[in-house]
């Protein structure tokens, strides 16, 4: 069974988005808006012609440009999900954790998850279950209700 996070095939959209098919069959549209503005090692996907030459490489795991610039496919995954709305986004989990103090040990009490997967939601390695991302709002809305 092919694992859900390998891509199938990629597509360049102007002007910073990939049309992503994974092997499972599903599809995710993937701004790369964000890093394109805030790493510097992105800055030549600004050109559409560079942009144009994504291809899957890697035998799936690996999204490559002529630049020799990459991307994992799980990160391409997460964020797929993340911007679909079917995971919370990795950076709204950090800011919940430092906006209240907390350690990974202390969120992993409070949610009742393991120490090991508040680890993985917190690095990025695994995406954010979308009911794990309404348990902190909730939880935000119940502190400031007091």
């Amino acid at each position: 069974m092919a694992t859900p996070d390998k891509m199938k095939s990629v597509q360049a959209k102007a002007p910073n988005t990939l049309q992503i098919e994974l092997a499972s069959g599903k599809s995710y549209s993937v701004s790369l808006a964000e890093p394109m503005t805030q790493l510097a090692g992105f800055a030549a996907l600004h050109d559409p012609a560079i942009f144009a030459t994504a291809q899957v490489v890697d035998h799936g795991w690996t999204i490559e440009w002529a630049c020799g610039l990459s991307m994992a496919s799980e990160r391409l995954y997460q964020m797929g999900k993340e911007q679909s709305g079917e995971a919370f986004p990795v950076a709204e989990f950090r800011a919940w954790m430092t906006r209240n103090g907390m350690s990974l040990t202390t969120v992993s009490d409070v949610l009742g998850l393991s120490r090991r997967a508040v680890s993985q939601y917190s690095s990025g390695a695994r995406p954010i279950p979308k009911v794990v991302g309404l348990a902190l709002r909730g939880l935000d809305r119940t502190s400031r209700a007091r």
